[in-house]
């Protein structure tokens, strides 16, 4: 068993004792995820694959938060808030923009570089630490 997925089970049984219907959840929905990968791949996921799941269903968490801030739904954007602190405990830490950007100086690329390589670069160089539209904007601003 995977770190994360004996994480996620140390957690829910914690979740449950405390009655916290939102970690569980949320734990469980992860857990679902993981699983039903699994199941579909008929193996075990790698770490990369398991942090990929918790990133889809954090994205999927903040699109849902957006459309509720768009729908004026106060107790939807705070119940999607607490499941995004929830989901984001079980991610890597990210890096921040001045990371990231110390990573592409770093790197020394040319100013007429293409954005599609400097992104390819990038992508190995930060690999799930930071997100894709960050660096994306980055990478703009600095070929710009």
């Amino acid at each position: 068993m995977s770190k994360l997925k004996e994480q996620l089970m140390n957690d829910l049984k914690q979740a449950m004792k405390e009655k916290d219907t939102v970690k569980k959840n949320v734990i469980i929905l992860i857990r679902t995820g993981i699983s039903n990968s699994e199941k579909e791949n008929k193996r075990e996921l790698t770490k990369e694959e398991e942090i990929a799941i918790v990133r889809k269903e954090l994205k999927q968490t903040k699109e849902a938060l957006q459309i509720a801030e768009k729908a004026n739904r106060q107790d939807i954007v705070e119940s999607e808030k607490l499941k995004i602190a929830v989901i984001e405990l079980y991610l890597p830490a990210q890096l921040s923009e001045e990371e990231v950007h110390d990573i592409l100086i770093k790197l020394n690329v040319a100013k007429t570089a293409k954005m599609k390589d400097v992104m390819q670069l990038m992508q190995t160089e930060v690999a799930g630490r930071a997100d894709g539209s960050l660096v994306s904007r980055i990478v703009k601003e600095y070929l710009s």
